[in-house]
């Protein structure tokens, strides 16, 4: 198989592993593009497990690249969140598109693998969502299989799983954010208390760059006080679109074509828990490509 062929059948798989190890769908655009680039000049002969291999090479740059943020990320202003990824652009055929509807990419969960070691996170991920043997996850990692199968259940044992966590159906999922979106437009107060749960949690990423709430708001009047406050400040022309986001339905919000922020939701049972807003624009150039 060329590398051409292998792109197409393995670019789904390596850039969800890179997006839920680093939580930026460029980064892991770039590192996925750079494992490719690096398997054509290197040339490996004899490799029987081709998808282990890159998932190795991936693996690696996500760990140099984790090692190298490490201290931008202790540095970040306010809140860190994301990056929003977007799946409206992809057909029902796409394969990324086919891929990412079985995984969990809630920002909700991104944050929780977000408080795993990276090791840790590259573990867990390899052995709850790619179903690897812990044989092969050690050929990845460079650890013994059982190192990992410890590392795993630890990192089980803080997280949890991810099919054993509660998932509302689509079709509530959908009307709460259609209500969201209508509620912001109209500026309906009370629907948006209808929607939200007493103790809501506002998170906001501004990353210093966008007027943000450098901590989170807790409490439902609170959270609705927030929009109330910021909602003259918005353009009038404002406009916000429900799309898949992180693989649920989101709000863009958008002047024009620009996209200056990206609401997703935690919802459990029948209302809105938690509330992530990304307005860092670095966290956003790549919707507007």
């Amino acid at each position: 198989m060329n590398t051409e062929q292998l792109y197409v059948e393995l670019k789904p798989l390596l850039f969800s592993l890179a997006y839920q190890m680093l939580g930026s769908v460029t980064d892991a655009e770039d590192i996925v593009q750079d494992a490719f680039i690096t398997l054509h000049e290197e040339e490996p002969v004899n490799i029987k497990f081709m998808k282990a291999y890159m998932c190795k090479i991936v693996t690696n740059k996500c760990l140099n690249k984790l090692k190298s943020a490490s201290k931008q990320r202790e540095m970040y202003v306010g809140p860190w969140l994301p990056e929003p990824l977007i799946a409206n652009g992809l057909q029902t055929n796409d394969p990324l598109h086919l891929y990412i509807s079985k995984e969990s990419l809630s920002t909700a969960y991104l944050l929780l693998l977000q408080q795993l070691s990276s090791m840790e996170r590259i573990v867990f991920l390899l052995r709850e969502l790619f179903h690897y043997s812990f044989q092969d996850i050690a050929v990845i990692v460079d650890k013994s299989s059982g190192n990992c199968r410890q590392i795993y259940f630890r990192a089980k044992g803080s997280i949890g799983s991810v099919s054993g966590k509660e998932i509302p159906p689509v079709e509530r999922t959908n009307v709460i954010t259609e209500q969201f979106a209508n509620a912001l437009m109209t500026g309906n107060l009370d629907k948006l208390l209808e929607i939200l749960s007493k103790d809501a949690i506002l998170h906001m990423d501004g990353g210093g760059k966008a007027n943000a709430a450098l901590r989170p708001i807790i409490g439902q009047h609170l959270v609705v006080r927030y929009f109330t406050g910021i909602r003259p400040k918005v353009p009038a022309n404002f406009t916000c679109e429900v799309l898949r986001i992180n693989g649920s339905p989101g709000i863009a919000i958008k002047v024009g074509k620009l996209t200056f922020s990206v609401i997703t939701f935690q919802i459990k049972g029948h209302v809105i828990s938690d509330v992530y807003i990304v307005m860092n624009p670095d966290k956003l150039h790549h919707l507007h490509k």
